[in-house]
């Protein structure tokens, strides 16, 4: 844990960069920028659709280029220079593209860290720092929810709400940029250097180059499932259904809160933080109790009190102004269903393949996790814009409900057993084989 600490405490910071811009995304669009809900649905889709292209991405290289660190430290630079240029435009279009490229970047810490993490323990500490690991981003995020809220509420000094909006992402920046120290501690600087110094800089970056030339057919393999586990085409679309109801209502709900509620912008910080407080909560009780529950039931368990939860911001709509209250209740509990569900899932995901392939799964995973928020995001203003909020929400809570569904009857598909388990080295072979032949002679 300790060699880990500083790359964790890196996460965190990333993730409280991403608290602080991630409840603005879309809400950026529609107080600075004059956008509708839909244009602000649309810019959560941008930076979901970015997240999809970042996990296709280090989904293909991670198994090949195992530079870990070296992924993570440049895409928090990227990250750290886009969101100062997201804070001066004042074109729609180019927000779009700049939320493209933010998302991109943003989706490849999290799975490099992965992905080292399962290659370097086994699968109780895996687990164990794992959680660890998403304790850290999750604790970020509160915090940078909390600063973002408590900026554009209390702070004295800038009375101007539009350029209050516009300075969150310079305090994101800020914090990317102390996990860009952080990180750079785990570089091997001469390798690292010497790779931008040589004149033959494609030849260098070998496994990135080759990936870049035969796009087509990586992408094809990033959003297949052959070579995995019988019955992960069928898990992956249960996720897709998950994910896709889950965010038919989050990525407008910001904006229902403050165009239908007539919730404050820093309120809606607050909120947003205190639903975070309480998925730092249920990570600490996470490893307890998946070591005392079925991962099945956890999960089961999780989705079905969020299908409750949003039933209940979908009917509340029609109580105001009692039913804020419920509105804003139901949202803080569903910040503590989270990672009952996403360890357990994530956890599960990794066994579906053999351990040279537990790049491509978990690229697989957030690419049917993006792909899912990228259509949601897409549909969802559109929806609320013309047939309102709830219709919206609806549709996602009946979404939710089949993926629930479906997951359900296929029960977690099990693990790989390990003696299927490819073998590391030829003497690993050589072993396997007189282990087999010691076995035969005991048995004559």
């Amino acid at each position: 844990m300790k060699e880990l600490r500083k790359l964790f405490i890196a996460f965190g910071f990333q993730g409280a960069a991403f608290g602080a811009i991630g409840v603005i995304i879309s809400l950026f669009v529609v107080i600075v920028l004059g956008g509708n809900v839909a244009n602000g649905s649309v810019a959560s889709a941008f930076y979901a659709l970015g997240n999809l292209l970042g996990s296709m991405i280090v989904g293909i290289i991670i198994d090949k280029y195992q530079r870990f660190f070296e992924v993570v430290f440049v895409s928090v630079v990227v990250d750290a220079a886009v969101s100062v240029f997201m804070s001066f435009t004042n074109n729609l279009y180019i927000y779009y593209g700049l939320a493209l490229t933010l998302g991109t970047f943003a989706a490849m810490m999290g799975p490099s860290i992965t992905i080292y993490l399962n290659k370097k323990f086994d699968e109780s500490l895996y687990r164990k720092n794992i959680n660890t690991m998403n304790l850290f981003n999750s604790v970020g995020v509160t915090i940078g929810t909390f600063v973002g809220g408590l900026w554009l509420s209390y702070f004295p000094f800038m009375s101007n709400g539009t350029e209050k909006m516009r300075f969150v992402f310079f305090i994101a920046s800020f914090l990317l940029i102390v996990a860009i120290i952080l990180s750079g501690g785990y570089i091997k600087r001469r390798e690292f250097f010497k790779t931008f110094k040589s004149k033959r800089f494609l030849p260098n970056m070998h496994s990135l180059a080759d990936h870049v030339a035969s796009i087509p057919h990586n992408i094809i393999l990033s959003i297949s499932s052959r070579g995995f586990k019988p019955g992960t085409g069928k898990y992956m679309g249960s996720i897709f259904m998950i994910f896709f109801g889950a965010n038919m209502i989050f990525s407008i709900f910001s904006i229902y809160l403050a165009e239908v509620l007539k919730i404050s912008s820093g309120t809606i910080f607050i909120i947003y933080g205190t639903n975070n407080i309480l998925t730092n909560v249920a990570y600490f009780l996470t490893n307890p109790v998946t070591k005392r529950l079925p991962d099945a039931l956890i999960v089961r368990s999780a989705l079905w009190t969020r299908i409750i939860l949003f039933s209940s911001i979908a009917i509340s709509g029609y109580f105001l102004p009692f039913g804020v209250f419920i509105t804003v209740i139901a949202f803080l509990i569903v910040g503590f269903t989270w990672p009952f569900f996403y360890i357990p899932t994530t956890v599960h995901v990794t066994d579906l393949a053999l351990p040279t392939d537990r790049g491509r799964i978990i690229g697989l995973f957030n690419v049917t996790i993006n792909f899912a928020v990228i259509a949601a995001s897409f549909i969802s203003g559109y929806i609320a814009l013309n047939f309102g909020y709830i219709t919206s929400f609806v549709l996602g809570i009946i979404f939710l409900f089949f993926g629930e569904r479906f997951i359900y009857k296929l029960n977690v598909v099990r693990p790989i057993p390990k003696e299927n388990l490819l073998p590391k080295s030829g003497k690993d072979v050589n072993k396997n084989f007189k282990d087999k032949n010691l076995a035969s002679q005991e048995k004559l």
